[in-house]
């Protein structure tokens, strides 16, 4: 690539306002369905051509759609439900000629985008952050070097499934008795665990219930051998709850972040389903780590659900 370097703000600015539409192609499927599309392979394999960095071109509208594909396959990958959204901006421009970007200069626009978008995450506070959907424009300055600009808007916000902030990419977590992270994240975390995770993100939801109190509280216990369903997505079991029978293999089960969103998502099932009473108000939950040897070692998680008659508050003068 000749030359790329950062434009003035006013530039960003003029070419901001030039962006006329959002593209088509964003992905929006979970990364390990995604592996089986045809238009993964297509991203994947650019992305491996993007390596080697030769002198081979590509229009600038296939420029645009691969160089954006590629981005929100790898950064983007999310259920689309967002407590919020902002918005961030980068902003390049390339001195080429024609209308034709080489793989070369394709390589350099990917990995600068890619470095901002990490500095981006690096300095957010928000409770998991992540990004919605990114749209990458290439725009002809209309100077008379022929300059290119490349936009790259982002919208981001914390990820959420349903009422419930979303586990991220490096949540990988032991299923419990205070494991800490595994799998390639091994030896971080300090002393927490896929149970205590769950416990926190039930009990500090996004709309929290309006201030009151509850009467006639019970405590309802729920086990995931009573919950059957095929469509969960972890290696270990085929419940909405965590309940895995190792019949003593010595697996220690790893939970992926996949599989900890997906008993984000049934959460509200299992509480409708152990509503004690027609009436009767969800209150909070413990979520405990358990395991039976039982010549089977079954590890598994208990929810203990509480339930109330919800009033509201009335302050009494």
């Amino acid at each position: 690539m000749k030359t790329i370097k950062q434009i003035t703000c006013a530039l960003l600015l003029l070419a901001v306002t030039m962006i006329s539409c959002k593209k088509d192609e964003i992905l929006t499927s979970s990364t390990n369905l995604q592996m089986n599309s045809k238009t993964t392979k297509q991203l994947l394999a650019f992305r491996d051509n993007l390596k080697l960095k030769n002198s081979s071109t590509m229009p600038l509208d296939s420029a645009t759609w691969y160089l954006e594909g590629l981005l929100n396959f790898e950064n983007a990958n999310n259920n689309h439900q967002f407590d919020g959204l902002d918005f961030f901006y980068d902003t390049l421009m390339i001195y080429t000629s024609g209308s034709e970007l080489t793989l070369s200069e394709l390589n350099e626009l990917y990995a600068h985008f890619s470095s901002t978008l990490e500095t981006i995450s690096q300095a957010q506070t928000i409770p998991d952050f992540a990004y919605d959907a990114l749209d990458i424009t290439i725009i002809k300055s209309g100077l008379k070097n022929g300059e290119l600009v490349v936009v790259m808007s982002i919208s981001a916000g914390s990820n959420l499934i349903g009422n419930y902030y979303a586990f991220g990419p490096t949540d990988y977590w032991s299923w419990g008795y205070q494991g800490g992270k595994c799998g390639l994240y091994a030896g971080q975390g300090g002393t927490s665990d896929a149970s205590q995770q769950l416990n926190y993100r039930f009990n500090h939801p996004v709309a929290p219930p309006s201030p009151g109190y509850y009467t006639s509280v019970v405590t309802i216990n729920a086990e995931g051998d009573q919950f059957p369903d095929a469509s969960n997505p972890g290696p270990y079991c085929d419940y909405k709850m965590f309940y895995f029978d190792a019949t003593n293999t010595g697996i220690w089960p790893c939970l992926s972040p996949d599989e900890l969103n997906y008993y984000l998502s049934t959460m509200p099932y299992i509480i409708n389903a152990k509503r004690p009473g027609i009436g009767m108000s969800y209150i909070n939950v413990t979520v405990t780590a358990l395991f039976f040897p039982n010549g089977t070692s079954i590890y598994f998680h208990q929810y203990e659900l509480r339930y109330g008659y919800y009033h509201e508050y009335d302050k009494i003068n």
